[in-house]
């Protein structure tokens, strides 16, 4: 049985200003979470940050196709 996932984000320091940034959450082994999410598990410890509002549930962006990859790419250089 698959561990359940759970996708999250940093909460924005002011909402009011986005200019300011995220904040900057760690995961249980002390590396940061980015500021476009992961895909954690939902320990006490997660659980716990967003409770708290440090952590909000995101949609994870979706995968680019190869031709979306490629094409980017292309055009990056």
């Amino acid at each position: 049985m698959a561990k359940e996932r759970i996708y999250v984000k940093p909460r924005q320091r002011d909402p009011a200003k986005p200019a300011a940034g995220v904040l900057q959450v760690r995961r249980e082994n002390g590396t940061p979470i980015p500021d476009e999410g992961a895909w954690v598990e939902p320990s006490q410890y997660i659980r716990r940050r967003l409770r708290d509002g440090d952590l909000v549930t995101a949609t994870a962006p979706k995968k680019a196709s190869a031709k979306t990859a490629a094409k980017s790419t292309d055009t990056q250089e």
